[in-house]
């Protein structure tokens, strides 16, 4: 069983300040990269302004490095997915069913090591200002 408190990926982070924002352009995304708006919902959280529920999906080969800037609850549908955390220096694997979160401010990079698509759904904590 993975350590939750090591698990990173957000992608959902970019340098991801703008996945915060819904709506936003996926202009700062790489190639064979997308990120879906699902849903937002308000927040009773003290701390926390709103939850976005977004996809993201990786096209098989592709790698992107970003800075996580809000935690988020993810769940693998599709595919596989490596994520380096160059902060902690630990890699994780993940597969279709598997689950884990982000820890923000941390730079990982994410990869599609598989010949599908990679797809995860996340629900962020964006953070009240």
């Amino acid at each position: 069983m993975l350590r939750l408190s090591s698990l990173i990926i957000g992608a959902a982070s970019l340098a991801f300040a703008f996945l915060a924002v819904p709506g936003a352009s996926q202009a700062g995304l790489p190639e064979g990269v997308t990120i879906e708006v699902i849903a937002e919902y308000p927040s009773e959280t003290p701390g926390v302004a709103k939850i976005l529920f977004r996809r993201i999906t990786l096209k098989p080969g592709v790698s992107w490095t970003f800075t996580v800037p809000a935690q988020s609850v993810c769940q693998g549908t599709k595919g596989e997915l490596v994520v380096v955390d160059h902060t902690s220096g630990e890699t994780f694997n993940f597969k279709a069913g598997d689950r884990w979160y982000t820890v923000p401010d941390h730079e990982v990079t994410l990869t599609n090591p598989g010949s599908v698509d990679h797809e995860h759904l996340f629900y962020t904590l964006v953070p009240a200002e």
